[in-house]
């Protein structure tokens, strides 16, 4: 593998642990910090947020093949992105929808929600996070160190 490959998966791999780290946290917060509702909420406002949350896990996995397959018809832009960087930004998409799963778990919790429907949110959420994987990330020429890291 390339060493800008290699680079990159560690980068995305690095994040994939601080994702499930801070999924981790928000279900520590959760059990540890009391619900602040006062009623229960409608079991319909729960079921909504739920499929709210799911849509986002099914998403996560779906959204990058939709994004890679868009990029092979590129629009002519200012500035083209590479494969690497178009693979990193679908992964952290992916990351960053199975992650809403979990805060939309938060959200229900301190509206009052069931703890079924809480724990459910952030089973779907860690499990997503921790067997979803991206594939290897893509070689070829032409991707420099600046384009696949861009600096300030």
């Amino acid at each position: 593998m390339e060493p800008k490959a290699t680079q990159a998966l560690t980068v995305v791999r690095t994040l994939k642990i601080s994702f499930i780290v801070a999924g981790l946290m928000f279900l520590y917060l959760v059990f540890k910090l009391p619900s602040n509702g006062r009623t229960q909420p409608q079991p319909a406002f729960e079921l909504v947020i739920a499929a709210i949350a799911l849509t986002n896990v099914v998403l996560g996995f779906v959204l990058p093949g939709f994004i890679a397959r868009a990029a092979g018809r590129d629009q002519p832009t200012a500035r083209p992105s590479t494969p690497i960087q178009r693979w990193m930004s679908s992964y952290v998409l992916s990351l960053a929808l199975f992650q809403s799963c979990n805060l939309f778990g938060v959200v229900l919790h301190f509206v009052g929600a069931r703890v079924l429907v809480v724990e459910s949110l952030f089973a779907a959420g860690l499990l997503a996070m921790l067997f979803w994987n991206p594939g290897a990330p893509p070689t070829g020429e032409g991707v420099s160190d600046a384009q696949v890291f861009p600096g300030p």
